[in-house]
């Protein structure tokens, strides 16, 4: 019997209404502007840019093959060294990478019925969860409170908090010890193939892949199978109690 549900966030509760390059850039601007005009930090600005979007890139393969997460906060103090930025700049790091990701936490929007969704399961009982692949704590949690999505998940994880990407069964392990069930009683939802429902795989749980938005990496893991496809969350409550 299935007594929890751990459910990923992007494009499986919130989905991206915009498109990621344009997003980007408008962020790195923005966090270039703030360091220089607000708190009047001397850098180079187009050599701070390429910096930082490289490092961006690399620290995200390097995590990706890991299944370790390097953190937003990392890869910009690694391109503030590369450009030889005043150590004031680094002491602003926390402050810059919120202004960095505002574009794109401006970006998410919950899916239609993603709170009716957990309104009833809760109320049926369910224990509801959350862990997410980020490279940013704080955007996770700002993002779960600016949608609505608070009341009914506990707790909200991300693997910048944790370290652990999935598909790594820690992610899943770690939430299945807290509310103290066994992972035949939980089902993990998401949208990845490779990362969600691997991870359920690996953590002796049964997974439900979500179709709202197509995802282009899941086509390189069609060998992957969940235990179930919905292609609305509201198709999940009647699909839950079924699954064995």
């Amino acid at each position: 019997m299935t007594r929890g549900i751990i459910f990923d966030l992007g494009s499986t509760l919130i989905h991206f209404t915009r498109d990621w390059e344009s997003v980007n850039q408008e962020g790195v601007e923005a966090m270039t502007a703030w360091y220089l005009k607000k708190k009047h930090v001397r850098l180079d600005e187009a050599a701070f840019v390429e910096a930082f979007l490289a490092e961006r890139m690399a620290d995200y393969e390097r995590g990706h093959q890991t299944q370790t997460q390097i953190v937003a906060q990392q890869s910009l103090r690694k391109a503030l060294q590369k450009i030889g930025a005043p150590p004031q700049a680094e002491a602003l790091v926390e402050g810059a990478i919120k202004v960095y990701f505002g574009p794109e936490e401006a970006a998410w929007q919950p899916y239609p019925d993603a709170v009716a969704t957990l309104k009833l399961f809760k109320d049926q009982g369910y224990r509801l969860g959350l862990y997410s692949n980020a490279s940013d704590d704080p955007l996770i949690q700002r993002l779960v409170n600016q949608n609505g999505l608070r009341p009914w998940l506990s707790p909200t994880f991300s693997s910048a908090g944790w370290d652990w990407r999935k598909p790594k069964p820690e992610a899943f392990d770690l939430i299945a010890r807290r509310w103290g069930l066994p992972a035949e009683e939980i089902v993990v939802v998401g949208d990845t193939l490779e990362a969600d429902i691997l991870g359920a795989q690996n953590a002796g749980m049964q997974s439900i892949l979500v179709t709202m938005d197509e995802n282009p990496a899941n086509i390189h893991h069609r060998h992957i199978q969940p235990t179930a496809v919905a292609e609305s969350l509201s198709e999940l409550p009647e699909m839950v109690p079924f699954l064995s």
